[in-house]
């Protein structure tokens, strides 16, 4: 080989030496921000995931305050129904005989006032816990059962012991028969309306 031969060939493994050393540079330079991004991925992660843990804290804390939140209205709310009941039965048994006794009103018509006290007494309450708002068919539908039975448990031992003076035509075993009948019928179509609501509910899921 002659020597301007050799010179090339020389000349030709220094270039690739050098493009060696540029490549080994750029190589080591995008190792570098190779690094350098992964670092700043896995600070991101470590503080999404301190962000996470502090997240799950809170929500953790809030669900606790809201469970006691609900525990305390419940409480409350049964307290406030039990007052309501209380005024319901205190005006049904005391504050209405005291009136038709006091005004002198036939005594027949003391289920009349106690059946529309006791209809829209169990309306508010019922309403009332169940927290609804317009009325909704079931609320009504336990206030003219509960009316019903309360008439019927009024009625009956009234009508048995001679309180009530009832027409001579009419057989006390006739009227308190029927008005079973009526009271049953009641009952019934309350249970009744109530399955068929939940065949639907349970058909359109």
């Amino acid at each position: 080989m002659s020597d301007e031969g050799k010179f090339d060939l020389n000349k030709d493994i220094g270039h690739l030496y050098q493009e060696k050393d540029t490549l080994g540079e750029e190589i080591r330079r995008l190792d570098r921000e190779k690094i350098e991004r992964l670092e700043k991925s896995n600070e991101e992660l470590e503080r999404k995931a301190e962000w996470l843990d502090k997240e799950r804290i809170k929500a953790i804390k809030e669900r606790d305050n809201f469970r006691k939140q609900v525990k305390n209205f419940r409480g409350k709310k049964w307290s406030g129904a039990l007052r309501m009941v209380l005024a319901l039965v205190v005006i049904d048994l005391i504050i209405l005989p005291l009136l038709v006794w006091a005004l002198k009103i036939p005594t027949p018509w003391i289920f009349i006032g106690l059946g529309i006290i006791t209809f829209f007494g169990l309306l508010l309450i019922t309403s009332y816990m169940s927290g609804t708002s317009p009325l909704n068919t079931g609320e009504v539908r336990k206030a003219v059962t509960g009316s019903f039975v309360i008439i019927y448990f009024a009625f009956v031992p009234l009508v048995a012991f001679g309180s009530i003076n009832l027409p001579a035509d009419e057989p006390i075993k006739t009227i308190v028969t029927n008005f079973t009948w009526i009271v049953g019928a009641v009952v019934i179509f309350y249970f009744g309306s109530r399955a068929v609501e939940e065949y639907v509910k349970v058909k359109n899921q």
